[in-house]
């Protein structure tokens, strides 16, 4: 019977949801996912999958996020699910719902009411990691604020995908509360297809979203100065940064070493990776916000990449400088240079860092040693 009713948009991402495969018990699962997901202004259109080994409702999604208000603020609202629970609560015995939803959300206030009125003990999520006085001002800040403490009100425990997400619920959160936390990813790493591989030339890589914050201008500039002759340079993904990159490679002068590849999927990264020297990930600040994560980053380490990456948010959870691979100032060109040059000239020190991110993501964030802390973390609600 299942006693944990999970919700919310980022477990219609099947890269997502593959974390519960390695559950110890699945029926103690239901899952409410939206019928339908768009992502990217439409551009990513997920529709919901059957799971023969798990029990799945589908709703509608009144909204998709935007940049209006009411788009933002009830991002993954699912009406529906007021209908649901109580069915849930009569037919399963179901006792805890899991919103998969940050907490200045509308959508995770919604959910929230819906679980104290049917009986249920309440679960959300949430990545934040910069200070809301460092994000907002006003009456955004306000709003923001008003909407995370009324959450953690209604809230019996709270996911946090990183150290800092965690540090900032325990500031917000009601005086003399019993909230819980703990800090885990909403999701693994496939250690099985993210592993080390064999033969490796000195390619550089990059892949992810072609965004200001990714620092990805940075990564060209310094490629361009190292002295390593026959190192090149991947760079997969697509965004708005995209014709401004191609055209700064241009102008370096360095076209017959850089590659750009449109965005592919998950399933065809593992092998190029295996095949790299280095990965790297140049993120910046960025209009109030921070590296949150970066799957990206466990993903290279889950395949023997040493990392070079940039002392901002929560990327040192994920890469540890000096051992995983190489932090440097966001921003800083020299840095970034002289970390590319010094893995490229050493292999024996590219192993070494290759086999500790190994080990670091299998022991840390491997699918299975996620699946296990959501599993007891929301199993001590029931």
């Amino acid at each position: 019977m299942p006693k944990i009713i999970i919700t919310g948009y980022p477990y219609s991402f099947p890269y997502y949801f593959k974390v519960f495969e390695y559950v110890k018990n699945k029926d103690d699962f239901v899952f409410v996912l939206p019928s339908l997901w768009q992502a990217k202004e439409g551009k990513i259109k997920i529709k919901l999958a059957k799971r023969p080994d798990f029990k799945i409702y589908g709703l509608k999604t009144v909204s998709w996020g935007g940049k209006s208000l009411f788009a933002a603020l009830f991002k993954g609202w699912m009406p529906g699910l007021l209908l649901l629970l109580p069915y849930f609560r009569i037919k399963f015995h179901s006792r805890v719902l899991y919103s998969c939803s940050e907490p200045n959300l509308l959508t995770t206030l919604y959910n929230g009411f819906l679980a104290k009125v049917f009986g249920f003990k309440h679960v959300i999520f949430t990545w934040q990691n910069v200070e809301p006085e460092a994000r907002m001002t006003g009456i955004k800040l306000a709003l923001s604020n008003f909407l995370v403490r009324l959450n953690l009100v209604l809230t019996d425990g709270v996911i946090c995908g990183n150290k800092k997400a965690e540090e900032i619920i325990n500031k917000l959160k009601p005086k003399d509360s019993k909230l819980k936390t703990i800090v885990c990813p909403l999701s693994g790493v496939d250690v099985d297809r993210f592993h080390p591989g064999t033969a490796k030339d000195k390619t550089i890589l990059f892949y992810g979203v072609l965004e200001e914050r990714k620092g990805v201008e940075f990564l060209i500039q310094a490629f361009s100065k190292i002295s390593v002759e026959d190192a090149t340079l991947m760079i997969i993904g697509t965004g708005p940064e995209k014709e401004k990159l191609e055209n700064l490679v241009g102008e370096l002068g360095i076209k017959t070493r850089v590659s750009f590849r449109d965005w592919m999927p998950n399933e065809a990264l593992p092998e190029i990776l295996r095949n790299s020297a280095v990965f790297v990930y140049p993120s910046i600040p960025w209009g109030g916000w921070e590296e949150q994560f970066g799957y990206a980053m466990a993903e290279a380490g889950a395949s023997g990449v040493p990392v070079v990456a940039t002392k901002t948010g929560s990327i040192n959870e994920v890469v540890k400088n000096g051992e995983t691979g190489i932090l440097v100032d966001s921003g800083h060109v020299e840095q970034l240079r002289n970390a590319l040059e010094k893995l490229l000239a050493d292999e024996p020190l590219r192993e070494k860092m290759g086999l500790a991110g190994r080990d670091f993501v299998v022991n840390n964030f491997s699918h299975l040693v996620v699946a296990d802390k959501i599993f007891h973390f929301l199993n001590q609600f029931i």
